[in-house]
């Protein structure tokens, strides 16, 4: 198969990343026939339309170009409104897409016939969505940021629901700033007893219903992070629970690329970034890691590249469900959904 390798800018509110950063072109300049780029599409991650001419990509001065000439789409967010119809059935797109609960966004694929691979279920030989795991530890880095941004009293007790990569990089940064009243929970609660023998002075809690009120109730901040490869985000955290809050207190969301953990939770973006629900506040901006347009752009760009190469290496579409790696990604092919999980 030809592939023409497409890098469009993202339209997405507040995205400052680009999903493939000039260095990592040069490793790709000799596995297709062309490298096309929006122009300015790495502006505002601090790469200009010059650093990829001089790697060898073909700059295209709007998207439509850019889609017409590229056969395969390379984005860091799902694919906007006005991109759908720029999406044909000769394109793989390969980036996050988050379908679970968007169902505009899977009729729109659908009807496309195009070839969806998503990055945030592409799993490693551990099992591990290793895209999203290096994008989530940005995510729960930021979340803890914007916490200690919103109040930054040292004294209040915050939680953390969810210990999976997200919750654990939020706590460290907590840990960082010196936040001494922390709560955990999780379903695994053999997991975080490992966290209990190193910080004893930590709260962890297992997950049912009685310590989730209990933890609602004394918590100023809370950082929520519970993730289903895949899937829609279950919504544990009823109205009811939230009245339950302190006066005034946070619930950073970071489940909202997937529906969210909260009756209350809909996508915020950093230009108004919290819903107010009766007296407490909720932030529901779903891409947090685009805080760091550079960083997040070299992590992106280099944890996709393995996965880029292997497609590259196919001889035609129908290949690609034979790879061990790249079948997990292929949610949406040829107007049929492959990975039921996202309209469960």
């Amino acid at each position: 198969m030809v592939f023409n390798i497409g890098i469009p800018k993202e339209i997405k509110n507040n995205e400052t990343r680009v999903s493939i950063v000039p260095n990592d072109i040069l490793k790709l300049i000799n596995k297709c026939d062309n490298i096309y780029i929006e122009t300015n599409a790495g502006l505002n991650s601090n790469y200009t339309d010059d650093d990829y001419i001089k790697v060898g990509a073909i700059i295209c001065k709007n998207k439509k170009e850019l889609y017409d000439n590229a056969n395969l789409i390379i984005k860091v967010k799902e694919p906007q409104i006005q991109e759908y119809d720029l999406i044909k059935s000769n394109h793989i797109v390969f980036g996050f897409f988050h379908f679970a609960g968007n169902y505009n966004l899977i009729n729109a694929m659908l009807e496309s016939k195009s070839q969806c691979i998503a990055y945030e279920t592409i799993l490693d030989d551990n099992n591990i969505p290793i895209i999203l795991y290096h994008m989530s530890k940005l995510a729960g880095e930021n979340a803890m940021i914007e916490a200690h941004k919103f109040n930054n009293n040292l004294d209040f007790n915050i939680s953390f629901i969810g210990f999976g990569n997200v919750g654990l990089a939020a706590f460290n940064k907590a840990l960082e700033y010196g936040y001494k009243q922390i709560n955990i929970i999780d379903i695994n609660f053999e997991k975080i007893k490992n966290i209990k023998k190193t910080y004893p002075y930590i709260n962890i809690f297992e997950m049912n219903n009685d310590n989730l009120k209990y933890l609602m109730n004394i918590s100023n901040i809370i950082i929520g992070s519970i993730h289903n490869i895949g899937k829609k985000t279950d919504k544990i955290i009823n109205d009811n629970l939230l009245n339950t809050m302190p006066n005034d207190a946070l619930f950073i969301d970071v489940a909202i690329d997937q529906g969210g953990m909260t009756t209350q939770s809909i996508p915020t973006t950093y230009d108004n970034p919290i819903i107010k629900y009766n007296n407490i506040n909720l932030f529901c901006v779903p891409n947090i890691p685009s805080i760091n347009g550079n960083k997040a752009s070299n992590i992106l760009s280099h944890s996709i590249m393995p996965y880029l190469l292997k497609i590259l290496n196919c001889v035609d579409k129908s290949d690609l469900i034979n790879d061990i790696y790249i079948k997990n990604g292929i949610n949406i092919s040829n107007g049929e959904i492959l990975n039921k999980n996202i309209i469960n």
